[in-house]
Parts: C-alpha cells; structure tokens; sequence
C-alpha cells in the first residue's frame, strides 16, 4: 500500500459492518482505509491524516453524527461525505431530492452490497479532482437530517467571512433562526436561501423562544425554489418598489376584442395601473399613441393589417414606448421573442390561457409585474440597435489570439441588453468571451443559433475540456458552472453541471477562475438580473488589476445584480446596455 493513496475513513460502531467494508475496499487497491467506532476517535483521524472521503452512519448511538458534519463542513471543508442510515427516514427522503452536490455528497440507506459503498467512493473521489462540488453544507438539506436524528442544539451557521446565523432546533423541529436583526420566520428565509455553508454544533440555551413551526419552514422552502425558479414577486410587493407618483398609462395592441377586454379587465381594480386606449392593429397604434402618450405598451405579433414587429420597429423611430410582448408566440427559446427583444421590446409574456399549466391567477399577477418593470426602465433602454452586418469570413476564419478573457454574467431582462452588446463586440480583437446566462440549457441553445445568425464573432455553447480561442463568444447556462483553467496549450473550459443551480453562485464561479488564470487580463461585466450573483467575483478581478463594468440600472429590466455589484466593488464603467459594446471595444483595443 502505498502512502500516496487516497484516505478513506469510516465512522460507525458496527464493528461487523466497518470489518466487512474494509475488506471490500481493500480490494480496489486504491485507498488507506481508517476506521472509528467512536466520535473521538474520528476527531484524532482527521487531525492525524488528510481524509479524502468520510463515510458516515449517521445513526450510530455513540458518535453525533451531525455534530461530526459539523466538524467537516468547519474544519475540513475538503473532506466528502457518505452518509448511510440504517432507517429510510423519511424526511432524509427529501435529502435524495436536492443535487448532492456539496459536502455530503450522497445520502444512502445502509447497504447488503457494500460494493455500493465503493462504487460511491471512487464517484466521489472524481468529484474531488474535478472540484466538481461546492464546500460545506446547503442548510435546507442539513435541517433535513437533524429533523431525522431528532436532535435538540443551535445550529451556529457560517456563510463566508461576514455572514453568521443560529438555528434553534427542538426535537428536530427549528423552533427560532437568528441573523442581524432578523429573526423567526425572517431570518429563516434568508438563511434558507444562502449556498452551502459551514456550522458547529451547540446546546440550546434554556431561554429559547419558539417562533417558528415545521408549517413555516416548509412554505419558505417552497417560496424559496418558487422565486429561484421565476424570479417573480406579488404584483403587490413589486409595485412597493417603485416611487409611482402617478398612475402607469397602459396602451394595449391586440387584434382580438376578447382578448384586450380580458386585459383590460385584468388592470380594471389596479390602482396605479390605468388602461388609456387600445388598438385592434399596428396602424391604428401609430396614429393613436402620441394621443394618449401611454407608458407601456402591450403588443401582439400576428395582426392583420401591420403585424407586431413591423409595428416595433416603427414604434421605436416615432413614439419610443417601453414594450411587452404579450402574444401566443412569445416565449423562451423562440425566435420571435428574440426577433422582439432585438427590435427594442423590454420583455415578453404568454397571452393568458385557460390551458395553460400555470393558474390563471398566477398568470395575471405575471403581467402585472410586467407592467411595473416596463415602466421601470429609463428611455435609453427603449431602443432598436441595429446589429452589426454579419461578415462570413470573419466569423469563420481561424480564431485570434487570447490575450484577455470578457466574462458577462447575465440573468432576468437580459435577452434584450446581450443582443445590444455581443452582435457589436469586435472579432479581431485578442480576447475571448464567456457568457454565463441564468437560462435552461435548451434556450440557451436556441439563444446561440439565433446570435451566431447577427454576429461577425463566433458564437458556440460552451463544452467541457475545449480550448478557449479569441475571437469566440461561449455561453453556458446558469444550471451549468463554466471555469476557465491553463492547458497544454492554451487555455480550456470546464463545464459542469452546477450542484445548487437555484442558489446562483455560477456568475461568481466564472469570475473567480478567470481572476486566478488572467489576472489583470480579466474583464468582468454585469447586466440585468435578480440577486446578488456575481459582486464578489468582480470584486476579486477588480483586486487583481482586472477591468469591471454594469450596466447602468436605470436601464435594465431586473436592477438587483447591477445594484449589488455598485454597491459592494469599484468598478472601472457604468453604462447603458447600447454603449456596452463600444466600451468593451475601447477598453481591448
């Protein structure tokens, strides 16, 4: 055996079992197997030898097994985990749900067939030299497993170096969360929603309060994967964002009579939204808008007479007018959506439908919200830019050198800004560009096909292990983590699927491996989106002497990432979605 092999440690007082899988593994001939039958002695394993993979029973009746996580995720936040259970709790069922993809890298009921465990092992070691995994423990999974050890503690939770959180748990149940000045239900919600963090162990203290029942913690778990999943707010809350001083005047194009009764009903109760006039085509439109002067449009695309986007692009060269698509045709992924957005559209919506999969109800609040962000955005976003003539043999010729990597992090309301800025980036320029969308994988497909159709740069999908060439434009899904690393010869990307696509670190993930590979030969850009995605990641290219630039939030459809990103770094350019291009163009040449 030699001492360069990987260090297995196995941590159970079932002396049978642990002897048995010993001797299943050592017969891969790849690992140094430890072993512990109690929690102490699992403590003196760690601190003796650098263990690559724990494997964990989580029942044993003499080892704490969430204290033991605990001191994983604080202190070897290096180390995967197996967790095995003698018992298919079930509310650990729900762990299987979640990608494993942090810490714990699976969850398993106690196997007859050990080979299981080794097979895991070995899955699990490639996923430690991949770095395919985030270090530490996402919460909601962590409260999962304490509800099965019916454990009473606080939880002390450490996300980074600033934030920290408790959790009071009860018999299993969380009783009260703390973060600042936060606390209950409050505190729950935002701590629920961080990525994977670490966390010690303590006991509750004798003067707890209970201000949190299971009832709660549950429907903040699913608010939570509702908003990662949509982005959307009660009409309610989002109109409270916006200083409206006066009514939203609302101007609806739509062949259909039915149809612009159904909307205008949908706005009939709103008190800061007021239906001034509607047209049946888009000529009637153009003759009655600088009447009525509206603040958003809604606009269908098959009309008779003039169709939607020859209505768009004359809108925006005579009475420029925030515009959402509402239409059976707009949608992600299709072309006319993209054909809208390029022509100046801010946003598109599904005209509401009875056969829809969405509730009706849920459908109307959608536009709504629509409606308050079209009306949100300043003029200078209201635009039609035309692309770029696309040059053929420029697009095809044999890539330039890469002598700067351009990372964009892009999420809600960002269609419309990428297509200002990537048909106009220039492709002899010595840099390559990474896109990183918070889209699903097959819109971002159609997303390429469509820009490869406008753009003199190349334009593909990111792949795993391919080079990365200048004069390219790659983009990856926001489900997907793109890292960018040196090669035998050149530069190459890792794609991997990203473990908590919901949580929203791939932004930060592209940033920080461009800051470590290019150091000030970096340039980071931030467009529209939600969250807080991608701040500490320009902030770490704007340290290394790397270029930063935002875009303007008065510009863009979803202001939170720009905000963030102003709020917490210095950055070297703040400009709107049309300028974005030219900027990047001066900054390379």
């Amino acid at each position: 055996m030699t001492d360069n092999m990987s260090r297995i440690l196995i941590v159970d007082d079932d002396f049978i079992f642990v002897n048995e899988l010993k001797q299943v593994l050592a017969a891969y001939n790849q690992f140094k197997v430890l072993s512990a039958t109690q929690e102490g002695e699992a403590n003196t394993a760690l601190q003796n030898e650098t263990v690559a993979i724990v494997v964990l029973n989580i029942d044993a009746p003499h080892i704490d097994g969430i204290e033991f996580l605990g001191l994983l995720s604080s202190s070897h936040p290096g180390t995967l985990c197996i967790v095995l259970s003698k018992y298919e709790h079930a509310v650990v069922k729900e762990v299987k749900k979640i990608p494993l993809r942090d810490s714990i890298f699976l969850y398993m009921k106690k196997p007859s067939n050990l080979k299981q465990i080794g097979g895991a092992i070995l899955e699990a070691l490639h996923c430690l030299d991949e770095r395919d995994y985030t270090q530490g423990i996402l919460v909601s999974k962590l409260l999962y497993l304490v509800e099965a050890a019916t454990k009473t503690c606080r939880l002390n939770i450490k996300f980074g170096s600033k934030k920290q959180a408790t959790f009071d748990i009860l018999e299993g149940a969380l009783i009260n969360a703390a973060f600042g000045s936060l606390e209950g239900t409050a505190a729950a919600s935002e701590i629920l929603s961080w990525p994977p963090s670490s966390f010690i162990v303590t006991e509750l203290p004798p003067e707890y309060e209970e201000r949190i029942n299971m009832d709660d913690v549950n429907t903040i778990r699913v608010n939570i994967r509702l908003k990662r999943k949509t982005g959307l707010l009660s009409p309610a809350a989002v109109a409270e964002k916006f200083d409206l001083s006066k009514k939203i005047k609302l101007f609806i194009v739509d062949d259909s009579a039915m149809m612009r009764k159904v909307i205008t009903n949908i706005f009939a109760d709103n008190e800061r939204i007021e239906v001034v006039g509607e047209a049946a085509n888009g000529v009637d439109a153009l003759q009655i808008m600088p009447q009525v002067k509206p603040d958003v449009v809604t606009l269908d695309v098959q009309m008779p007479i003039m169709d939607g986007l020859s209505t768009l692009k004359r809108m925006m060269i005579q009475i420029p007018t925030p515009t959402v698509m509402l239409s059976a045709y707009t949608k992600g992924g299709s072309r006319v959506t993209y054909d809208a957005l390029k022509y100046g559209a801010v946003d598109f919506v599904a005209k509401p439908s009875k056969t829809s999969d969405t509730d009706l109800q849920e459908q109307y609040d959608e536009l709504i919200n629509k409606v308050y962000l079209a009306a949100d955005v300043d003029f200078e976003a209201v635009r039609y830019i035309r692309a770029a003539r696309r040059n053929k043999d420029v697009a095809d010729n044999k890539a330039v050198n890469c002598e700067t990597i351009v990372g964009i992090g892009a999420a809600e309301g960002s269609y419309g800004t990428l297509l200002k800025i990537i048909p106009h980036l220039s492709p002899d320029l010595p840099a390559a560009y990474l896109v990183m969308l918070y889209e699903v994988p097959e819109y971002v497909d159609a997303f390429v096909d469509y820009l490869s159709e406008l753009c003199s740069l190349k334009v593909q999908r990111a792949v795993n292990n391919e080079s990365v060439q200048g004069g390219v434009c790659y983009l990856a899904s926001g489900e997907e983590y793109l890292t960018v690393h040196a090669g035998d010869n050149g530069f190459v990307q890792h794609l991997s699927p990203a473990p908590f696509a919901g949580l929203r670190g791939s932004i930060n993930m592209m940033f920080f491996s461009m800051a470590e590979l290019m150091g000030n030969h970096s340039m980071a850009m931030i467009v529209s989106g939600l969250g807080e995605d991608g701040f500490e990641g320009m902030r770490e290219i704007s340290r290394v002497g790397g270029k930063g630039i935002v875009q303007e939030p008065a510009t863009c459809l979803y202001k939170e990432m720009p905000e963030s990103v102003i709020k917490h770094c210095e950055v070297d350019k703040i400009t709107t979605d049309s300028k974005m291009a030219k900027v990047v163009n001066a900054m390379l040449s």
